[in-house]
């Protein structure tokens, strides 16, 4: 009985070991093709983890659970995915790491040590303009706009409308400069890195 027990444990882990093998190969499968498809010379880092978090949304929320990954808390989950992903990527498209740009990880490496700054609020709106913005009204009752650029740990809050009007929230974000064409020069915008409800 002991070793029937014993057996039955072993086959359920291995079962689900290659469950897991399967779904990140799927994965990189699908990352691949998302970094071919962009047809850049060289692939920066920022390039390569559009297409993971892309790939990732394609998956089912079963498949997600599979390989560890939460989409609420992406930025905590992400790490060891990725680790696996590229693994796997360096097996069926390994041309992507030879094309990887140096000089984009060295900006994307300053990037990265810019500490991000954040604001407490109330949700004011959503807008959909040059960039989607999200409004919120701070503490001083003074309306605060940030841009939605990238994934961010808490997305999927507003992906899936999960936050209302007058709720409260901690927006992160850094300072960035990006070039407007209307005005001719540069305008700072407020990047968000991370949504809280409070």
């Amino acid at each position: 009985m002991k070793n029937a027990t014993l057996l039955l444990l072993f086959f359920t882990a291995f079962s689900f070991a290659q469950k897991k093998e399967v779904v990140f190969k799927k994965l990189a499968e699908s990352t691949c093709e998302c970094t071919k498809a962009k047809g850049e010379a060289t692939i920066s880092d920022i390039s390569l983890g559009l297409c993971i978090f892309q790939s990732l949304d394609k998956l089912t929320a079963k498949e997600q659970k599979i390989i560890g990954y939460n989409p609420e808390k992406k930025m905590e989950t992400i790490e060891g995915v990725a680790e696996n992903v590229g693994l796997e990527m360096a097996l069926i498209c390994p041309e992507i790491f030879a094309n990887m740009s140096d000089s984009e990880e060295e900006a994307t490496e300053e990037v990265a040590d810019v500490e991000d700054t954040f604001v407490v609020g109330t949700y004011d709106s959503m807008v959909s303009n040059e960039f989607v913005t999200i409004k919120i009204i701070d503490e001083n009752k003074a309306v605060k706009d940030f841009i939605w650029l990238f994934p961010f740990d808490g997305d999927t809050l507003f992906i899936k409308k999960k936050v209302d009007k007058g709720e409260k929230i901690q927006v992160n974000y850094r300072e960035q400069e990006f070039f407007d064409p209307k005005t001719n020069s540069y305008q700072k915008y407020n990047e968000i890195t991370e949504i809280k409800l409070l």
